[in-house]
């Protein structure tokens, strides 16, 4: 994860209201907790998953 995408995830964290990504983290974690109660779900894409969803909401693009 880039820094300045992980940055605004600590920030997310620390300060859910004020930080600018905080839609972008209430939708990776929607979908990515929707994955993960799925019946195909592996568990080591879980923390991979969010982590792209996440960077694609924050930043409109995915690598």
């Amino acid at each position: 994860m880039e820094e300045k995408l992980a940055l605004g995830l600590v920030k997310v964290l620390r300060q859910p209201l004020e930080a600018e990504q905080g839609e972008a983290f209430e939708r990776a974690y929607e979908l990515t907790k929707t994955y993960a109660g799925s019946a195909n779900a592996q568990a080591s894409a879980i923390p991979v998953l969010f982590e792209k969803l996440f960077g694609l909401f924050a930043t409109g693009y995915s690598r």
